[in-house]
């Protein structure tokens, strides 16, 4: 992989046009996160700053490619390393429904323009008045990206020597990390999906990804910020020990974040040793459990449940109680 990317180095220095600013960076390298102390708030503000010093999420990716030399030239011996074994099944291993883990999910960490500060105020501002909201997962459409990170339901990743596989169970849902050097979709043939267009390249065990041509969406449900058609995202993923994978995000949208929002994502490996867990075709009207009740004042909600005797008398939404009636 060394003397391929030497070649890589070369070849780029003399290709790629990195502008002026992207030369002179501070180059931050990986940082632990540890217990997620003191030391871990000084890693992330170090990795925050990092990100500040790009004008844009191609800058600071092509900048982390010139650093890597290109990245590595892998083949399938290379995928019995320990750093690309991602085998089994994942979970969101902190953060619950915030999309940075160091915080609940009623703050964020975001640098908000105008425009996005007065979106999530209109969120917090519905969801004091309702109680509620119409999350648009509700009726099984996908997250989408960067939410996609947030959804705490089963995970697999697939790595290979071209493409990484990172795979949500919820709603089938698949992002494909293309890394056998193709370039992103040209604008002329691209449209903005749930899960945008990735590419990406290898770096000493670690992943590096640029998305871009996403859909507007929202990081996760309640008072979290939302993020505009106009979002992408830099990511570095790498398989920290036996059963952790962590990802850091720094995530870049003109229209709602007045700077790039950096944070730390972390998935653990469940127990399997039965094999009882795997990854399952997930449908939202696979049973009737899954049929969505839209409350009066808008909101999503479900209804009472079979397999609870009686669950309607126990909730606290007024249009569920009805139904129990």
């Amino acid at each position: 992989m060394k003397a391929a990317k030497m070649i890589k180095t070369a070849a780029l220095s003399a290709s790629l046009a990195f502008p002026i600013s992207a030369l002179a960076q501070e180059y931050v390298g990986w940082l632990e996160y540890g217990d997620g102390g003191e030391q871990w708030q000084d890693n992330k503000a170090r990795l925050q700053e990092f990100g500040e010093q790009f004008d844009s999420s191609w800058e600071m990716y092509q900048y982390l490619e010139r650093q890597a030399g290109g990245g590595d030239d892998l083949d399938w011996e290379d995928m019995a390393s320990p750093e690309f074994d991602w085998s089994g099944i994942y979970t969101r291993a902190r953060g619950g429904l915030s999309f940075d883990p160091d915080i609940p999910p009623d703050q964020t960490t975001a640098q908000l323009t105008e425009q996005g500060a007065a979106a999530r105020q209109r969120k917090i501002d519905l969801l004091n008045q309702t109680g509620g909201e119409y999350d648009p997962i509700s009726d099984c459409r996908p997250p989408g990206h960067p939410r996609w990170v947030t959804e705490p339901f089963l995970h697999e990743f697939i790595v290979t020597p071209e493409q990484t596989w990172l795979i949500n169970e919820m709603v089938n849902d698949i992002r494909r990390v293309y890394t056998d050097g193709r370039a992103h979709t040209l604008p002329e043939d691209a449209y903005p999906t749930f899960n945008g267009d990735t590419i990406g390249f290898w770096d000493d065990g670690v992943l590096v990804t640029h998305t871009t041509y996403l859909r507007e969406g929202q990081y996760q449900r309640g008072p979290q910020p939302d993020y505009s058609d106009q979002v992408e995202v830099v990511e570095r993923w790498r398989k920290i020990d036996g059963i952790n994978l962590e990802a850091d995000f720094w995530v870049f949208d003109p229209a709602n974040l007045a700077e790039p929002w950096y944070t730390r994502q972390a998935f653990i490996e469940l127990e399997n040793d039965d094999h009882l867990l795997r990854i399952r075709y997930w449908w939202c009207g696979e049973n009737q459990n899954n049929d969505i009740i839209v409350t009066d004042e808008g909101t999503s909600q479900f209804p009472d449940f079979d397999f609870l005797d009686d669950d309607a008398a126990v909730s606290n939404d007024e249009s569920v109680q009805r139904l129990g009636e």
